[in-house]
């Protein structure tokens, strides 16, 4: 009698606990266990709800580091996701508050407004941000990226880790150590999302995938690689094509070789299974902050030895899990892509950030990239494009004319806004020009420069307007947009219109599918091959056409450049 009674009583307090835990929004049940967030609210007083850190992805250490990533192992008991203290390791110094860099990193994080396990509203869109950084740093943590604001449009946002630097992007090209391992967390990331995003009230058909930078890249590369087709319906690139110079590492087996050889003298092993035992047994530490320099002609960047090493690369189609396997022009541009409507975006003066770090003069630094395009014009082509030495020359006179009609010595404003199109918007607006063939094309500049960007009152060389990355403090609670006080006007019309650009496309793939008062009733029009039309996005809304100087450039990389392109 005893015992029965026991037995009802635990009976009851397991139905009691399953009531409490279906009335309980912050706790999920997903395949691998259950999770606990926590309940927040907008700065408008909009409840949402955060799951951060949820894993993706079984840890990618040890005998798995340097490996395609895989399943997370299932956990017992509740598992706490209400805080982010992991980051991957990066090459940079910049220390996020209450994180640490461990190989451990491969988590996300889920912001939804709709209270999950509520069927009584339609499930939303849902928004994927891939954090940029060079592939090398930063990171997709609240303290960086807090969607906040855009729990106030009814979307919902996930931010994602990747892994970064050599231990995401080194590759010996014959699979021992598989390339575009970080793109391919990534893709693992938004397959966790299409499969689990119903458990938090999102739409798993209405999938937009965006980032900045390396992210918008990022994006540009998931859209390429067949082994995506159905994951998403949407993308945002903001700063970034696969098209851009910077995006693609051609001597991938060469760097990973030198990297083992700096880590250890006594390596002289051509023998990838070799690199790969020297490389699992090296601390992550000095893997991710190794020596390795590039090799002058071997170089990423627009000046010889310049440019990031670790990227994506373009794989062996016969090598197993391959993601990219062809040219990235050619894919955009013979509409072999997964067709989906697409926003792409760049700021005014792109290259205006990188001359905000603290540099000993300026002016000396202005002065040598002068004198190395003035004293040989072809550096201004140099590896860009497939060109005889004579045409390079006279290309590369013709491209500063665009900027100066002296040298760059006489004109250090022109060498800012050249920098800016030659790394940035060229390669952007060649982009959509190629794949508005294909899908319905948004392009667009943003030039509002305000408070909330960072770098409102930032010039070089007499230079103003809108640095890379800028627009990012508008869409994000970031510290850089945590001014004391946060309350321009302008700044915050401005936050309001980016947010609703942005939250419309995820929603119905169109920024502005009506007219709207907060837009000035403006109808972002779409781009067409023949038709270059973007939308400027300053204290005012307005459509225009042919941006910046790229139908200059167009005119002369198209008579003097010998095809096939693998970059613009």
């Amino acid at each position: 009698m005893v015992e029965s009674k026991t037995l009802i009583v635990l009976l009851l307090c397991e139905i009691s606990l399953s009531i409490a835990h279906a009335n309980d929004p912050t706790l999920v049940s997903l395949p691998q266990g259950q999770i606990r967030g926590r309940t927040l609210h907008s700065p408008n007083g909009k409840v949402y709800y955060a799951f951060q850190e949820i894993p993706y992805a079984t840890p990618p250490v040890e005998g798995l580091r340097f490996q395609t990533p895989r399943e997370p192992p299932k956990w017992s008991g509740v598992l706490n996701t209400t805080k982010n203290t992991k980051i991957c390791c990066k090459t940079d110094t910049v220390v996020i508050p209450g994180t640490r860099e461990t190989e451990d990193c491969l988590y996300l994080n889920v912001f939804t407004p709709l209270r999950p396990g509520d069927s009584s509203k339609p499930p939303l869109a849902v928004l994927i941000w891939i954090h940029g950084g060079g592939f090398s740093f930063g990171t997709g943590v609240v303290q960086l990226y807090k969607p906040q604001y855009f729990m106030d449009y009814d979307i919902i946002v996930v931010t994602i880790n990747y892994r970064l630097g050599a231990l995401g992007f080194l590759a010996t090209e014959d699979g021992v150590i598989p390339g575009n391992l970080g793109l391919k967390d990534q893709r693992f990331a938004i397959k966790w999302v299409k499969k689990n995003i119903n458990l938090f009230g999102g739409d798993p058909d209405k999938i937009t995938i965006a980032g900045a930078s390396a992210g918008s890249t990022s994006v540009g590369f998931h859209m390429i690689s067949p082994k995506n087709r159905g994951l998403f319906r949407g993308a945002i690139l903001q700063s970034g094509s696969p098209i851009n110079k910077w995006t693609r590492q051609d001597y991938a087996r060469l760097y990973a070789f030198e990297l083992g050889r700096s880590l250890d003298p006594n390596f002289k092993s051509n023998d990838s299974k070799e690199l790969l035992k020297l490389l699992q047994k090296t601390p992550a530490s000095k893997i991710i902050n190794n020596t390795v320099a590039p090799i002058i002609g071997k170089e990423t960047g627009s000046v010889e030895g310049t440019g990031y090493l670790w990227l994506p690369i373009i794989e062996d189609a016969n090598l197993e899990g391959a993601l990219l396997t062809g040219s990235f022009y050619e894919a955009i541009s013979k509409g072999k892509i997964n067709k989906v409507p697409t926003m792409l975006t760049f700021n005014s003066e792109e290259e205006l950030l990188f001359w905000k770090p603290a540099v000993t003069d300026v002016s000396l630094l202005l002065e040598a990239r002068a004198k190395y395009y003035d004293n040989d014009l072809s550096n201004i082509i140099r590896n860009k494009f497939n060109m005889t030495k004579q045409n390079k020359v006279i290309a590369g006179r013709k491209i500063r004319q665009i900027y100066t009609n002296r040298t760059f010595q006489e004109n250090f404003p022109g060498l800012v806004k050249f920098f800016s199109d030659e790394s940035f918007t060229t390669a952007i607006t060649r982009h959509a020009k190629l794949q508005s063939n294909y899908t319905d094309v948004y392009l667009g500049q943003f030039s509002y420069q305000g408070k909330m960007g960072g770098m409102k009152d930032f010039e070089v060389a007499g230079v103003r307007g809108v640095g890379h990355g800028e627009e990012l403090g508008y869409l994000f609670d970031m510290p850089v947009s945590r001014y004391e006080t946060p309350d321009d006007p302008e700044d915050l019309v401005t936050r309001q219109r980016l947010l609703t650009l942005w939250s419309n496309f995820v929603k119905y793939l169109n920024p502005t599918p009506e007219e709207d008062n907060v837009l000035n009733n403006v109808i972002w029009k779409k781009l067409t091959p023949n038709n270059l039309v973007y939308l400027n996005i300053n204290k005012t809304l307005e459509m225009e056409k042919n941006p910046k100087e790229y139908l200059k450039w167009e005119k002369i990389i198209d008579a003097y450049a010998i095809p096939p392109f693998n970059n613009y």
